[in-house]
This record gives structure tokens, sequence and C-alpha cells, in this order.
């Protein structure tokens, strides 16, 4: 009997001993798994939808938002100028630069004739100053940009030469043309600040992903002459190029003396891929913030130029979108809910990059020229200029230039999966959450750290992309935000 007593106790303790693993290994498995909240459905059926925490610390302040809103004026800079509701459109979100060419045949080019022997031209300056002035009067200020990597005899001014030796303009008459873009806004008074020299110049010199250090060095000549002569004419104005996060070129470009006033790049992320990738929402966090092997993260190339000069370089995203241009139209997704989300995400990285602005391209486009194309895209622009009306990329933009001033406070924020992308800040008292949905599946979100009512405004696919309009309601922060895919919201929490 003590023989079988002794057997029925060591059987106990292997089953309790059995019965803890499997305790533990649930909790373990519990923990691992993403934790879900629960939807019931008007016929009863339960949804499960996998959980994402977001907590809020208003009392942590992470710094300063440093960013202001920009676009780009294409072909439309004529529309725009001549449109009222266009130039409302752009004051009411608060813009605050923009971006024009001088070198296409549809730009406000000023040069009737250049004279290579006298490095003097002739110029009519009024469609440049109309402009400029509407650019004012909304409350922004211009940027221009001098001529085009791809060095074609037509994007140069009319008469003006180039060296058969480089491929480019001869840097002294180069320089004397942009020095007289400078003294012009002297003379009559408009205080234009910012310039560019040489649009995507990695087109002459990194043609078709060829870094050619010759031409690179022909480049530094054109832009360095170009940059002492329009100082001399008006030492405030602020001169770069859009290849300023090009390893190749910046390390180039140190090494050699290259000057720069601030750090200017562009960005378009959906490159080599596939309509269904979201490829552009990762890259959108990443190119130009993080350092790989083709560019640096715009905050390296700060240190690295302040480690040479002892300046701390401002940063201008100069031309931005969801996708670039395709010979058969553009991509559709510009538009759509998922390039909106690219956009926020965007905005959310300059911000916390310590970018001072972020110019979209472009304004305006129409709808019916482009669905002309066989890619059904509706063109670059944030507003369809047969009708005038916004489409998505407005609204978020709106959202921001409505919220967001220079100097507000960025508060901390973490979340419990990538999937859901956070940023806070204090604008006149309201604390602002922006949250964004990075994966077109439904995720709910949890609030933690604060409480009460709070309003929000939400853009996402319930709402189609042909006839958009940003959602607005109330929501209790003790209850799960659900989304459904695709998601912008911007949460208020007034007290």
């Amino acid at each position: 009997m003590a023989k079988k007593g002794r057997m029925y106790k060591s059987s106990k303790f292997i089953s309790a001993i059995f019965l803890l693993f499997i305790i533990s290994a649930s909790v373990a498995s519990a923990l691992a798994e993403p934790q879900t909240s629960t939807t019931v459905t008007s016929t009863g059926n339960i949804i499960y939808w996998p959980r994402v925490d977001v907590t809020v610390n208003p009392t942590q302040i992470i710094g300063t938002n440093n960013l202001s809103l920009g676009f780009m004026l294409d072909h439309e800079w004529n529309t725009f100028r001549n449109r009222p509701v266009l130039q409302e459109l752009a004051e009411d979100t608060n813009f605050k630069l923009v971006r024009i060419f001088d070198w296409k045949s549809s730009s406000p080019d000023p040069c009737v004739y250049w004279n290579e022997e006298t490095k003097t031209g002739t110029f009519d300056w009024t469609n440049v100053d109309s402009l400029v002035n509407k650019i004012f009067e909304i409350g922004a200020e211009p940027i221009f940009s001098l001529g085009n990597g791809d060095m074609r005899t037509s994007y140069l001014p009319s008469g003006m030469a180039t060296n058969p030796d480089t491929g480019l303009p001869y840097p002294d008459n180069w320089a004397a043309y942009c020095r007289a873009w400078v003294e012009h806004f002297e003379a009559v008074g408009l205080p234009v600040r910012f310039y560019e020299v040489v649009n995507e110049a990695t087109f002459y010199w990194y043609p078709n992903w060829n870094y050619d250090a010759t031409k690179l060095g022909y480049f530094l000549e054109l832009f360095n002459t170009a940059y002492d002569e329009m100082h001399e004419a008006n030492p405030e104005i602020l001169i770069s190029n859009d290849a300023a996060t090009y390893r190749k070129f910046i390390d180039y470009w140190i090494l050699h003396g290259g000057k720069l006033d601030y750090i200017s790049f562009h960005k378009y992320d959906c490159d080599g891929v596939s309509m269904g990738d979201e490829t552009p929402l990762v890259r959108a966090e990443n190119r130009h913030f993080v350092t790989d092997s083709i560019w640096y993260g715009v905050n390296d190339v700060r240190q690295l130029w302040f480690n040479e000069h002892g300046i701390t370089l401002p940063a201008i995203n100069s031309e931005s979108n969801f996708a670039a241009t395709c010979s058969e139209g553009t991509d559709p997704r510009i538009q759509q809910v998922v390039g909106t989300v690219w956009n926020a995400l965007t905005l959310r990285s300059c911000i916390l990059n310590d970018v001072q602005y972020m110019i979209y391209y472009s304004l305006g486009s129409s709808a019916s020229w482009e669905q002309t194309k066989p890619t059904g895209g509706l063109g670059f622009g944030m507003i369809n200029l047969d009708d005038n009306e916004p489409w998505y990329p407005y609204y978020l933009q709106k959202l921001f230039g409505d919220n967001l001033r220079l100097g507000d406070q960025l508060v901390a924020t973490t979340s419990t999966s990538t999937d859901i992308r956070s940023l806070a800040w204090f604008n006149s008292g309201t604390l602002n959450i922006l949250l964004i949905a990075k994966v077109d599946q439904p995720r709910s979100i949890v609030l933690n750290g604060i409480t009460g009512e709070a309003n929000f405004f939400k853009i996402d696919n319930v709402v189609s992309h042909l006839t958009p309009s940003v959602q607005t309601g109330n929501i209790d922060l003790g209850l799960s935000l659900d989304t459904i895919g695709y998601t912008v919201v911007l949460i208020q929490v007034t007290s």
C-alpha cells in the first residue's frame, strides 16, 4: 500500500507540473501573438481586429516643428495666376513655398534672347513678376529652379551656347544669366530668397546610375560660378541643388569645395515596384532619411557639412510625390488613399528629421486630360483643374496646414506595431494626435495616456477618392478606434 501511495503522489506531482507547463505555454503564446479586439456585425458575426496600442505622453516634449508646406507650379502656373479660386485654396492651406521652373516651353521664361558675347540678355519679366506677386499675396514665397540636368539646347535660354567639351553652358555665361534673376528682383523690390541651380542635374553626371566624376567636376564649376555671382548680387539669398542627399554628390562636393546654402532633395518612392506593392510606404520613412548605399539621410548630410564647415544647413524636400512620371500617364494611386498615406508618412518623416519645407508636385492637374492615357491616372495634382475640386492629397495637406505651425511642441508617442505610425503635437492649447495606418488591413487602435472626448478628422476608403471628403466626428478616447485599411486620422483633444 505504501508503494501504491507513493506512486499516486508522484503521479499527482507530474500532473501538476504538466498543467503548469500548459498554462505557461498558453500565456507565452498569448503574449507572442498580437492582441485582438472584437466587433459584432449587424448579422451577429464576430470580427477580430488586430489590436495596436498607441501611447501618448503629453508631458514629454521631444522637439518643435520646423516644417512648412509648399507646392510646385509647373505647367499650371498661368492657371493659378489667373484663377482666384486656386489662390484661395492655396492660402487656406497655409502653403509657404511655391516652386517654379524657368526651362520648360510652358514655364514663365523671361529671357527673350541671350547674347553670348556680351553675357547679357533681353528679358521680359511681366509674367514672372505677376506670378511672384500672386504668390506673396497668398502668404507664400517663391523658389526658382533655374536650368535642367537634361542639357538639351531647348532647355537653355535662347541664344545660349554649350561647351562641346562639357555639354554644359559656359560657366561665366550661365552665372551671368542666373545673376540677372537676382538683380531683377532686387531692382523691383521683390524679396525672392530661394533658388536651385539646375533641376535634377543627376541626369547629367549620374545618367542611368552610371556615375561620372569628371562630369560632376564640370557641374561643380558651373554651380560654384553661378553661386558666387548670385551672392554678389544679393548675399542674403539661399542656393542649392536637389542632389544634396546623394552620397556620391555630397562626398565629392565637400572634398572639392562645392557650395550650398541648404540641403535639397527630390522624393519619389514608387520606382521599380508593381501597383500592389507596399514598398513606397516603407521608402516614405527611409529614403533620404536613413543612410543607405545611394543616399545619405538628411541629418547625416547636415553632420558631414557641419564637420567640414561648422554650419548647420536647413533642408527642403523640394519636389515630392508618391510616383514620378510615366510615359503612358501618371500612377492612379497618387490621389487614392494609399498615395495619401504615403504623403502623410513623408510629412511625418520630414517633421521628425527637421526638414524646413516639403514641396508637393504639383498643385493641380486635369483629370479629363490624364484619363485619355492608358494608366487611368489623374495627373500629379492635389486639385482637379477641370472643376477646381480638391483630391485627397489636398485634404491631407490642409489637415497639416490648419493645425500645425512653426514652433509647435512635438509630444512623445509610441506604438506597439509598425503598422500604425503616430505623431502628436500641441497647437494653440490643443493636443493633436496623427495616426497613420500603413497596411490595407483592419486594425483596432487603443489610445493610452489620454482620456475623455475628442474630435477626429479621417481619410480612408469609406469615401471614394473620386468624390473625396474628410470624415469628421467625436470619439470616446476610452474606446478603440477601428480602421478598415489605409487610413489617416487626426484626433484633437482640447482639454
